[in-house]
């Protein structure tokens, strides 16, 4: 049956292979006049039975990227999407809530990648939801709650906490999980006190890990500080009554000035330069980051070329830029540029590590600064932590992205995780039984707490004594934690992780 009672009324699904879907929920009230910038309310009541077979409006996407988002635009945003082949609430199904990327700046929880059939078909109540984004979520303002999209998250929390059982799901067994910034997203959530006990397993792909080693002063909060200055400055305004007054446009267009999307001349764009982005304020998120639940264990990982996504063969994201011969962009001067900004002291070192075309040089240069050793620097600080956690690498190279140049990109993975790779368009069988090994160590991670291949060989932990990680590809292993030579390098200009506390 596709009709639901939850807390604020009857929803009216759909079915489809099996798979009953019901989209558009509301979990909070829409964040519109006032509520702009506010903390989520409770969602609305309705009478009667509730459509839930369409998407609800995303978030304001700071940028169009021409993407099919599921649905149009709008402040009124914060709706989830649920996927699942029960609604028995003695079904007691491991819970998956999916947290978008899209560098805080863009994208949904209702794009096709993130559907979440496949997920269902393996016994998970799986959940997808929109947030606030840009200046909208993340504004820092005297007079505004601040942290908004963080609030949201944990909103949505909340809700799938109290209604989820109505749709087969354990609300004792639920697992939060994200890419790039999504990953980030979970990150904060295992500092936000607010959300302690609405989750209890974390997955972060691509990012919710450690800072770039070579980044110094300001840090984020004072990053997003003066972003939100220029944002009031653009606007012509610092008084929050005549900023929730302002027009949608308007605000995205600041929103997108203050976000320092566009990188310095003689340089690429890379994630560590956006601002609009969650931040320690002592309040809705805690002061330190390594403060989570020892009972919930992480999955967390990177794929092999992480960087290609955004320093693309073809020239920057998005795309050939105007026609110019991306030859003229990966430079070697651009290639030095970015060794001093992600290299720091190390740049001279780097550069003599660093072989190939400028452009080999520094794809390999942003993805081994940005995700490889950060990845290695939160390694070593879970172990140190005695947190339970789980490293992989993704290094599948599917024929089309071999063929592209596009390699182990940033969000090569998502497919696989998500079950929807098929043969054709670029991908070969291969891939299938890859997508297979994916999908079930991530349900089984949801499921148990422990990842493990198809034959039931459980993921070793992240270890001190004995460093493993575990390689997806064609033959998915475990293997050494090897650091090679420009990650190495790069570690050096980290400080040291403060030492574990009593607290923790």
């Amino acid at each position: 049956m596709s009709r639901v009672r939850v807390e604020q009324g009857i929803l009216e699904g759909n079915e489809r292979r099996g798979v009953l879907r019901y989209r558009g929920v509301p979990y909070a009230a829409p964040p519109v006049g006032d509520l702009r910038w506010a903390s989520p309310r409770p969602p609305v009541p309705w009478a009667g039975v509730r459509d839930a077979t369409e998407f609800g409006p995303v978030a304001v996407q700071t940028v169009d990227l021409g993407l099919d988002l599921g649905a149009e635009p709008s402040e009124d945003c914060l709706h989830l999407n649920i996927w699942t082949t029960s609604t028995d609430p003695d079904a007691r199904r491991p819970v998956m809530v999916w947290i978008h990327g899209g560098g805080f700046l863009n994208w949904s929880g209702s794009m096709t990648d993130y559907h979440g059939s496949s997920l269902a078909q393996r016994g998970v109540t799986y959940v997808s939801f929109n947030y606030r984004l840009g200046a909208f979520g993340f504004l820092q303002h005297p007079d505004a709650d601040g942290n908004a999209a963080v609030q949201d998250w944990v909103a949505a929390l909340e809700w799938v906490s109290r209604n989820i059982a109505r749709f087969g799901g354990d609300p004792d067994n639920v697992t939060v999980f994200g890419q790039s910034a999504g990953a980030d997203a979970v990150r904060t959530l295992l500092a936000t006190p607010g959300a302690r006990g609405l989750f209890h397993r974390a997955v972060l792909q691509s990012a919710g890990v450690e800072d770039i080693a070579a980044r110094r002063a300001p840090g984020r909060r004072e990053r997003l500080l003066a972003a939100s200055a220029r944002f009031c400055e653009q606007l012509g305004s610092d008084d929050l009554g005549r900023l929730r007054a302002m027009p949608v446009h308007e605000v995205c267009r600041a929103s997108l000035t203050a976000a320092s999307v566009m990188p310095p001349p003689g340089q690429v764009h890379t994630p560590a330069n956006l601002v609009w982005a969650p931040t320690e304020d002592g309040r809705v998120v805690g002061e330190d980051f390594s403060c989570w639940d020892p009972a919930v264990p992480v999955l967390f990982g990177h794929t092999a070329d992480e960087g290609r996504f955004f320093v693309r063969p073809t020239g920057p994201h998005g795309g050939p830029p105007g026609g110019v011969d991306p030859a003229r962009i990966y430079t070697r001067e651009t290639l030095e540029n970015m060794a001093a900004v992600l290299g720091g002291d190390q740049a001279d070192a780097l550069l003599a590590q660093l072989t190939g075309t400028p452009y080999e040089a520094l794809a390999r240069l942003f993805t081994d600064a940005v995700w490889t050793e950060p990845a290695l620097a939160s390694y070593r600080r879970f172990t140190a932590l005695g947190r339970t956690a789980y490293a992989y690498r993704f290094d599948r190279v599917a024929p089309g992205h071999r063929e592209s140049g596009m390699l182990a990109f940033h969000c090569a993975d998502i497919p696989y995780v998500f079950g929807h790779i098929r043969p054709g368009n670029g991908y070969d069988e291969q891939d299938v039984r890859v997508s297979e090994t994916m999908l079930h160590a991530w349900t089984e991670f949801a499921r148990t707490g422990v990842p493990s291949s198809p034959d039931g060989t459980p993921w070793p932990a992240a270890d001190a004594a004995e460093p493993l990680l575990t390689v997806i590809d064609a033959q998915t292993r475990a293997r050494p934690l090897e650091i090679a030579p420009v990650t190495g390098l790069i570690h050096t200009l980290r400080a040291p992780a403060p030492a574990p506390s009593s607290a923790h």
